[in-house]
């Protein structure tokens, strides 16, 4: 087990300068490549790096002794991107519906395009209810209620690989029933 992880459950203004540096560095070194493999931008990957080391030095001293403390630095980092995407994407939502454009021939094709996302969704919904109780639960709690994997096994008494493995096979069941109706409505 590398040294560093243990520094972070002692306050940082109790460390030598020095060792404050190498333990920002190792955990930075630690996280960056599955951060930046999420987000896919180094500028944003950094920010979540930052906030997440934070967040960290915060909660650090607080934990058990005996917690998995690599673990706990990846999925806390992991958790911090997610709320980043998530902020991003409602920023970007609210953005959008600020800019609709109403006038000319751009109205008419706004206007198709949302008849065509309304039947999308309508029918999204059709196929969801189409699926087995145990595939609707695990795709409502994490695409519309935005829980984590974690919140999610908690509250259904699962674990993460069964969580996991359900998630896959609702989503592909979910295209299947999905591309049904949409290629039928099509014709």
């Amino acid at each position: 087990m590398e040294q560093w992880f243990y520094f972070l459950r002692s306050p940082l203004d109790d460390l030598d300068v020095m060792i404050q540096e190498f333990v920002y560095r190792s955990f930075y070194q630690f996280v960056y490549r599955d951060i930046h493999f999420m987000v896919h931008d180094h500028a944003l990957t950094e920010d979540i790096i930052q906030d997440a080391f934070m967040k960290a030095i915060t909660k650090g001293p607080k934990m058990r002794s005996g917690a998995n403390i690599p673990a706990w630095i990846k999925q806390l980092t992991r958790n911090t991107a997610l709320d980043y995407l998530r902020k991003l994407n409602r920023d970007r939502q609210i953005l959008a519906e600020s800019y609709v454009i109403s006038s000319g021939p751009f109205n008419e094709v706004s206007v198709a395009s949302e008849v065509e996302s309304r039947k999308r969704d309508e029918l999204l919904y059709q196929a969801m209810d189409e699926l087995k109780a145990d595939y609707r639960t695990v795709l409502f709690l994490f695409y519309i209620e935005g829980k984590t994997y974690r919140e999610i096994c908690r509250e259904l008494n699962l674990t993460e690989p069964v969580l996991t493995q359900r998630l896959a096979r609702a989503r592909k069941k979910l295209l299947q029933h999905f591309l049904g109706k949409w290629t039928d409505n099509d014709e």
